[in-house]
């Protein structure tokens, strides 16, 4: 299915989504850079309020007004005593949402929402969906969006209402430039760069987005068309269109050139794989239309799929790089689907008909896919076709999978090769919470938070991401968000973006400080580009305990008589009989945790007495004969100095290492001698 979003543009051919605003950023060949907002912003709050919508009574989401007949948006329409529904009128629509939180509905989730003409059930039974609490929205025959909840059912009904006015959908951030290609967004979305036909690559910041403000990066290109930017290593590729054209790889900072591929055939459309090892590239050849498979390293190339007409820019159709999306001008005017998984590439027609020049596609969501065409911009919905990242969305916590996570322990340990052994432990510290951003991105996704038990998380994290501009990665800390209502939201990566960062897959560090010491359920709910949810994770039970451990020594006594603790003397009668007794304490609260206990003599351990083992089976002291003790020490004059060693090893772990601050451990000397 195709609807347009927007018509009368100049020329919309290159396109990227902006995931975090929910746009899609375009040039149009007049000379333009614009935005398509899915979200449109919220101008003003046309009216809100109280009121009873009397039965047989109609209901104008504007005004508030009541009346007779078919003026107004909803009718509360009365076929019998019992048979009663909601009806929408003068061509508004409407749809019920249910039980849900007044606030959590906003102008952005109200334009998210398939509006229909059926009528919402309020007969006067069990069958009523119009009862207290439920809210249902109202798309009105002015264009703006209301919410309406139900405060008291009845013939007349007690309703609260607000009604949103939102801004266009299309939107010019700049203009000057001459005759544009293609324009492609860096990871921030704060800067694009752009293609001109006359011959220059430009980089412009979006905020200040006129031609004038634009920086010349490279010019003297023949006719170039579609970016690929390589942001992480700094540089951008582009085709030239032209008989003899070239794949080049520019540098960002300095604008040096490198031919990557020469001799291409009127080169259109390009993308390069995410191991920047191979191009697919478009040619208009006056052999036919075809895509090639071009070696970075070497400029080989190889013919994928021909039979092509007048074929444009490419677009990936997974985030497993094995099908691509091409557009087919001329007559064909559709979008086609290159599979790479077989040889020859699979051609697949996935949409006939578009509008005139279909130059770009971008992928905004599972089956959905905006096509810039001339004049216009449409989303084409082909549910099922785009193919998802696989695997758990809450991945696993440091270096411990999900489900390497039992009864609330880490246990690792059944897999004897891996090189973090965790055998049934707890966490502690900060926990570092791995999600699937591709896999979620792939959904539709855009934000997610982490839920603890019932409470949002609002932890936030640190990482390293690479700045190419600087040759080098820079800290970034990421704090929670709040999008369309919705609080302690973080942004999902793109795929494009994950290998930006060091740990591709961190998404928040928890601190379990504030967690009671017992077992706690964790999940990840994930959110549109609007703050709307969409699905959430399995939850993963996670025993947390952050106790510390008691460590103690006590002076070593024989027969009851301690060691002096000022000079640390211990005094035995000679000839040597006896034992010394060495009391100590090593617990923690739970269990959890392993002690030593070492003695020394000189420089030299004595074992035993040394030893070590769980805590739950530690003594509290531990004998030695003086004789044992004194050993080759025992001839005249029989001294020798101890020193008596505790330590208490915490077990919890933060996912990736063993959280030793909780550790405690104590210390003490004396001296054997007679009396």
């Amino acid at each position: 299915m195709l609807t347009q979003l927007v018509d009368g543009l100049g020329g919309a051919i290159g396109s990227r989504f902006l995931p975090t605003h929910n746009q899609l950023l375009f040039v149009e060949f007049s000379g333009k850079i614009s935005v398509l907002d899915l979200i449109r912003p919220l101008v003003a709050t046309v009216s809100q309020g109280t009121t009873v919508i009397q039965g047989t009574w109609t209901f104008d989401c504007e005004t508030g007004a009541l009346g007779a007949g078919a003026a107004g948006d909803v009718w509360w329409e009365q076929e019998t005593a019992t048979q009663r529904r909601m009806t929408p009128v003068a061509g508004a629509k409407i749809v019920n949402l249910g039980h849900v939180s007044w606030s959590s509905v906003t102008a952005a989730t109200l334009q998210t929402l398939a509006y229909g003409t059926t009528p919402i059930n309020g007969d006067n039974d069990a069958s009523n969906d119009l009862t207290d609490g439920d809210v249902f929205a109202v798309l009105t025959n002015a264009g703006n969006y209301a919410k309406v909840q139900v405060l008291h059912y009845d013939y007349n009904m007690t309703v609260r209402w607000a009604t949103y006015r939102v801004g266009p959908r299309y939107r010019v951030l700049g203009t000057g430039y001459h005759q544009p290609e293609d324009i492609a967004a860096t990871a921030s979305e704060t800067t694009a760069y752009v293609t001109e036909r006359s011959g220059d690559l430009v980089r412009v910041a979006l905020g200040a987005a006129n031609r004038a403000s634009a920086t010349v990066i490279a010019s003297g290109l023949t006719a170039p068309h579609q970016i690929w930017l390589d942001e992480a290593n700094g540089h951008a590729y582009v085709v030239e269109f032209a008989a003899s054209g070239r794949l080049l790889r520019v540098a960002l900072a300095g604008g040096a050139l490198t031919a990557m591929a020469t001799g291409l055939d009127h080169a259109v459309g390009l993308v390069v794989t995410s191991d920047r090892q191979t191009a697919y590239v478009s040619e208009q050849s006056a052999a036919g239309g075809r895509i090639v498979k071009i070696t970075l390293a070497t400029g080989a190339r190889t013919i994928v799929a021909t039979g092509l007409i007048d074929p444009f820019f490419l677009a990936w159709g997974d985030s497993a790089e094995s099908r691509l999306f091409v557009t087919e001008r001329g007559a064909a005017r559709r979008l086609t689907a290159i599979d790479l998984t077989h040889t020859p590439a699979g051609v697949s027609h996935v949409s006939s008909g578009l509008p005139a020049n279909p130059s770009s596609s971008a992928i905004v969501g599972p089956g959905k896919i905006l096509i810039s065409c001339d004049a216009e911009i449409d989303e084409l919905a082909i549910p099922g076709l785009v193919v998802t990242a696989s695997g758990p969305l809450f991945m696993g916590i440091g270096k411990v999978p999900f489900d390497r996570i039992v009864g609330g322990l880490a246990n690792t340990s059944v897999d004897p090769t891996y090189p973090y052994q965790f055998h049934n432990l707890p966490f502690g510290g900060t926990l570092p919470i791995l999600v699937n951003h591709q896999r979620a991105f792939d959904d539709g996704a855009r934000f997610y938070r982490v839920i603890a038990d019932a409470t949002p998380r609002f932890d936030g994290y640190t990482d390293y991401r690479w700045n190419a501009a600087l040759g080098r990665y820079e800290a970034r800390t990421q704090g929670a968000l709040s999008v369309g209502g919705t609080s302690g939201l973080y942004p999902v990566h793109a795929p494009s973006e994950l290998f930006l960062w060091l740990s591709p897959a961190l998404g928040l560090q928890l601190n379990t400080v504030g967690l009671s010491n017992a077992t706690h359920s964790i999940r990840i709910d994930f959110f549109d580009g609007a703050g709307a949810a969409m699905f959430s994770s399995a939850a993963v039970v996670v025993r947390v305990n952050n106790q510390h451990c008691v460590a103690t020594i006590g002076l070593p006594t024989i027969g009851g008589v301690a060691a002096d603790p000022t000079c640390g003397t211990l005094r035995y009668t000679a000839p040597a009989s006896g034992n010394v007794r060495m009391p100590f304490t090593a617990s923690h609260p739970a269990g959890f945790a392993t002690y030593s206990f070492t003695l020394i003599k000189g420089v030299n351990a004595l074992t035993p007495p040394s030893q070590g083992g769980e805590v739950a089976a530690a003594p509290d002291h531990v004998d030695a004969s003086i004789a044992t003790l004194l050993g080759p020490c025992a001839a005249p004059p029989g001294v020798a100095g101890f020193a008596e060693h505790i330590y208490v090893a915490a077990k919890m772990i933060n996912g990736e290492a063993r959280q030793s601050q909780y550790d405690a451990s104590a210390a003490i000397a004396f001296v054997l001698a007679p009396i």
